[in-house]
């Protein structure tokens, strides 16, 4: 599924369009839901995970983008909708 957060082939953050890696914003156990959902994001891989500024080293910056993602799929769904897919609210 195309993602909720941005159709861009592009780092969500700063623009790029060179070395992309596809990101689950929901990783882990919830990796396929994030695949079904459209719970993905393009990041470069400074911003992925080869940098204290990615979203794998920072939760500050993993958490930001987890609520962006989920006031996106609020926007036509139910929070009690994320929160039975996701196991909790970001929000």
């Amino acid at each position: 599924m195309k993602s909720i957060v941005s159709n861009n082939e592009e780092c969500f953050f700063c623009k790029t369009t060179r070395n992309l890696h596809l990101h689950h914003i929901y990783f882990g156990p919830n990796r396929k839901i994030s695949d079904k959902n459209g719970f993905t994001v393009y990041l470069c891989a400074y911003h992925h995970n080869m940098s204290n500024d990615s979203v794998h080293s920072n939760r500050k910056l993993d958490l930001n983008l987890k609520k962006y993602c989920q006031i996106r799929y609020e926007r036509k769904h139910t929070r009690e909708d994320f929160i039975q897919l996701i196991g909790k609210s970001y929000l």
